[in-house]
């Protein structure tokens, strides 16, 4: 890179202060400024990393030379945010989901692919290492046809989550993650909304996607005591099971013979299967995405979450 990139942060709730803290471990660029609602919080970052502080992007804009933007506000700002970066000519990292509406996430699309400029998603279980050997696992068909794909992300409630539900919050990582796996997106979606604790949105929700042939089921809620990460995936040669927050794989090799008895039926038995740790080389999932937007940027190359797929994660999220 001939020169470094300058970058900022809006928004410095739960993941916008991890993209300041990545972003200032990053030799290849400048954390200029940061900017939150809260001038307290933004003078607090401002200080410990050394860059300038806003309260309003629109200040930011006018005073400071930028040429990348993470927003990591809450979603129902993701929108206008987003707008105004791209009408600046500046490269976009939204945190997921790109908007609160497909139809505003079409706008932005539009309107980056007109600038030429580079729009990314933070669907952050995309640079899990441990999804990308699964992901290396499938190619080499060491499952064979893929059957079924099950997730569960289940958690306490977040308190500084205020204006989304458990779709938009959680299941949106893992409808996405399905159809990266199976690189194909569901001809049905089915499921269940439900309000166990809270009374104003959904905090538990169970949803089936059929992809003709083959079926994930997602289990997400914020309603489980402790915090779990998980996805299954049973082929014709093999069983899975990963681990997204310890970043280990297991699998379960099939092994079984097929027989037909005396009235020609098929029987397939099966004998013991061993269970088998795949290696997986841990890094920080955030600053893997990080790294690959500043990539994107530097060499003009698609991202690995386009628009386009964040914002048809989106729609599926939003059907319930």
């Amino acid at each position: 890179m001939s020169k470094k990139l300058n970058v900022a942060v809006i928004g410095l709730g739960n993941m916008g202060r991890h993209h300041v803290r990545n972003y200032s471990e990053i030799e290849k660029v400048n954390l200029v400024a940061v900017c939150d609602a809260n001038p307290q919080i933004a003078q607090e970052f401002a200080q410990k990393y050394n860059c300038q502080f806003y309260t309003n992007p629109d200040e930011m804009f006018q005073k400071e030379k930028i040429d990348a933007v993470t927003i990591a506000a809450p979603t129902v700002f993701h929108y206008e945010i987003a707008k105004k970066v791209i009408q600046q000519g500046l490269h976009v990292l939204i945190e997921k989901p790109i908007a609160d509406t497909p139809a505003k996430a079409d706008e932005l699309i539009d309107l980056a692919k007109k600038q030429i400029l580079i729009l990314t998603v933070g669907h952050i279980e995309r640079f899990n290492p441990a999804i990308l050997k699964l992901k290396e696992i499938i190619k080499q068909n060491l499952l064979g046809k893929i059957s079924t794909i099950k997730t569960r992300r289940l958690s306490p409630m977040p308190h500084q989550i205020k204006d989304a539900n458990v779709m938009i919050d959680l299941a949106v990582h893992d409808i996405d993650i399905c159809s990266y796996l199976l690189d194909k997106q569901p001809k049905q979606v089915y499921g269940t909304l439900e309000k166990t604790l809270l009374t104003d949105r959904a905090d538990s929700a169970n949803i089936l996607l059929d992809y003709a042939g083959q079926s994930c089921f997602v289990e997400v809620n914020w309603i489980t005591p402790l915090k779990i990460r998980t996805l299954c995936i049973t082929g014709s040669k093999g069983y899975a099971e990963l681990d997204y927050i310890k970043q280990e794989i297991y699998l379960y090799e099939s092994n079984y013979t097929e027989t037909k008895d005396q009235n020609n039926l098929q029987t397939i038995v099966f004998n013991p299967s061993e269970k088998k740790a795949i290696e997986v080389k841990k890094t920080e999932p955030l600053k893997s995405e990080i790294l690959h937007f500043l990539n994107c940027i530097e060499n003009k190359t698609t991202p690995i979450v386009t628009g386009k797929m964040a914002r048809d994660a989106l729609e599926i999220a939003l059907k319930f």
